[in-house]
């Protein structure tokens, strides 16, 4: 399929640029971590859609680790320990944002009730 040719259908068209978009590593906006695996990665691995993050390129080692060992607990520890840490950094990245955020809308709030607050001292008639 080429993009030049005329009886090619929108559909074949969106899935064409999809297929195109999957391909590339996908940036998260707001986030210092970076995307490493791919949507066709994580697509073949059978990742959740809830569980593909910034980490995923962690969880898919982790996951066929886990099926190689019968999923005993004991098994995969050091995998399990840098995905989970991973994702520990991620919530608190997102956790430091919210708070900036937060302090942010109370400043502005702040700033708002001060600049048309009553004044404490009232003018008189004469000044």
């Amino acid at each position: 399929m080429s993009g030049s040719s005329t009886s090619e259908t929108p559909r074949e068209k969106n899935k064409e640029r999809n297929r195109d978009c999957y391909s590339r590593r996908m940036e998260v906006p707001g986030s210092s971590k970076k995307m490493i695996a791919t949507q066709e990665e994580m697509v073949a691995a059978k990742v959740p859609l809830g569980y593909r993050d910034q980490c995923a390129h962690l969880l898919i080692p982790l996951n066929k680790c886990r099926q190689a060992e019968l999923f005993l607990p004991w098994k995969c520890e050091d995998e399990r320990h840098v995905y989970e840490k991973c994702e520990y950094e991620l919530v608190m990245e997102r956790m430091l944002a919210m708070q900036k955020i937060r302090e942010e809308e109370a400043k502005a709030k702040q700033n708002k009730l001060q600049g048309n607050g009553v004044p404490l001292i009232p003018k008189t008639a004469n000044a």
